[in-house]
């Protein structure tokens, strides 16, 4: 008779660290929304519907890349190496739009 140790994986222990992080990340995107219009068009001279186009696209990506997460999640990397991986990709984007907004010399001519 083999003795089998009980070590859950997922449930109730990480998903506080899901949601916190989903929270998080939804917040900071609909927080830049509203002003992500005005900088493309200020910033980068876009006209309203080519930036709408570009908005669009953003947020239909943000919304569909969870369904990649959660096959690379599943099949190679496990739920902490792509929730960070995740949260690592969405900050280095705010930055690098922050540095463009700040930075004159970091958008393009």
């Amino acid at each position: 008779m083999t003795q089998q140790t009980s070590n859950p994986k997922g449930g109730l222990k990480t998903l506080p660290f899901i949601i916190a992080n989903e929270a998080f990340e939804k917040v900071a995107s609909y927080g830049l929304m509203p002003n992500m219009i005005l900088y493309l068009m200020r910033g980068y001279h876009m006209d309203i519907s080519t930036g709408k186009s570009v908005l669009s696209l953003w947020t239909a990506a943000t919304n569909f890349l969870p369904i990649v997460g959660a096959f690379l999640s599943d099949s190679y990397l496990g739920r902490y190496q792509t929730i960070s991986l995740g949260f690592i990709a969405s900050f280095l984007g705010m930055i690098l739009l922050y540095l463009t907004a700040t930075v004159p010399h970091a958008k393009l001519p």
